[in-house]
């Protein structure tokens, strides 16, 4: 006699599997630590280059220092799609945890990151108008442009709201569920972006290297294991 009895594993029921991953580990560990890097790179090296405030004294700094002008402007321009990776990585612990409020900090992150998009490849305009011995009228018109109302709405909004809300919705979420990730993280980046968007440095200490130091320890724990906690997010 058989039973009729059927023991082999069943699926999920629908809502209580997991979604499989938008990419691997190994892209969630670079855009984080790229993404970071390089956007502390940028902090780092704007402290050094101690740029004036002027637009005549920027068109002189810019023509005497070269290689260091360009070097801020491309390599905080290359690290935002890493940073992106990296917020939309983090954001997935979160939604394992609270998915409502994973995604709504996904969504305001990546809308940070456009609006942060459209302002780096602005001042790479302007820097090459910088470097342009005909360029000072057109480096001081792309200067003015900053005050534009329509410019301000399309990008300088996305990137003032979308990061500030996306970070302080991701930390907080953490911080509160901690979704196996450790709390020291997302207290380093909510102190990061409460200071970037603040008081900025503290005496010689840039806040980006809090958010470098979150985006290392984030990249280190989803690696471990072969990207264990990854799969599990």
């Amino acid at each position: 006699m058989t039973s009729s009895l059927d023991v082999r594993p069943t699926e999920a029921e629908p809502g209580t599997a997991r979604r499989p991953a938008p990419f691997g580990p190994g892209l969630a560990i670079a855009g984080l630590v790229l993404g970071a890097g390089g956007n502390t790179a940028q902090a780092a090296l704007g402290q050094l280059a101690d740029r004036p405030d002027t637009v005549g004294e920027q068109i002189a700094y810019a023509n005497e220092h070269p290689v260091m002008s360009i070097a801020i402007c491309v390599v905080g321009t290359v690290a935002v799609p890493f940073m992106a990776i990296g917020f939309l990585a983090a954001s997935r612990f979160l939604r394992g945890a609270m998915r409502r409020t994973g995604t709504v900090a996904a969504v305001f992150l990546v809308l940070g990151m456009f609006g942060f998009m459209a302002v780096q490849v602005a001042e790479l305009i302007q820097l090459d108008a910088m470097l342009d011995p005909a360029g000072e009228a057109a480096a001081t018109y792309l200067d003015l442009t900053d005050s534009s109302v329509l410019l301000g709405v399309l990008f300088g909004a996305p990137f003032m709201l979308g990061c500030v809300l996306g970070m302080l919705t991701l930390t907080i979420g953490l911080l509160v569920k901690g979704a196996g990730v450790p709390r020291w993280i997302p207290a380093s980046w909510l102190v990061f972006i409460l200071l970037d968007f603040s008081i900025g440095s503290v005496g010689p200490v840039d806040p980006h290297w809090l958010y470098l130091l979150g985006a290392v320890g984030f990249a280190v724990h989803l690696g471990r294991d072969g990207g264990r906690a990854w799969r599990n997010a």
